[in-house]
């Protein structure tokens, strides 16, 4: 896909650090701060933190207010980190059980992508050609991850 190694490791540190405080998994100093700064709104609070939501950041891509906040301060760093993130999720959500379960039973990799994609991605203007490239990119490496999760 091209994306450099430093932004896999961001991203993957981004997203599987449980929050600011972890000592196991250091998540990237910046990336902590838009993490704690009120600027969600939700439920009728104005000015959450997406930590105020998500304390543990487990779940972060299930809030698609939150998705939306992560992609505006990722856009400002670059598509590359755009593509990190998209790439990131869908990959998590390839490998989750129950995902795995449906392409053994005859699901396609392209399937699972396209309903990731339909039901879970949020989009805006700046961040659909850098979701373009990626699910391209998985499709036509479909029969890599195969392999990779061992599907065949």
């Amino acid at each position: 896909m091209g994306i450099a190694p430093q932004i896999a490791d961001y991203m993957q540190r981004a997203i599987d650090s449980s929050g600011p405080a972890d000592k196991k998994i250091i998540m990237p100093e910046d990336f902590a701060k838009h993490c704690q700064e009120p600027k969600v709104i939700w439920a009728g609070h104005k000015n959450l933190s997406i930590a105020d939501l998500t304390p543990t950041m487990h779940d972060r891509a299930r809030n698609k207010a939150i998705q939306t906040e992560d992609l505006k301060f990722l856009l400002s760093k670059g598509n590359d980190f755009v593509k990190a993130y998209y790439m990131h999720f869908i990959l998590d959500y390839l490998n989750h059980p129950t995902i795995r379960e449906f392409m053994k039973q005859g699901d396609s990799i392209s399937d699972c992508v396209d309903k990731y994609v339909k039901n879970k991605v949020v989009t805006f203007p700046g961040t659909n050609q850098s979701l373009s490239a990626v699910v391209e990119f998985l499709k036509a490496n479909s029969e890599e991850l195969q392999a990779e999760y061992n599907l065949k």
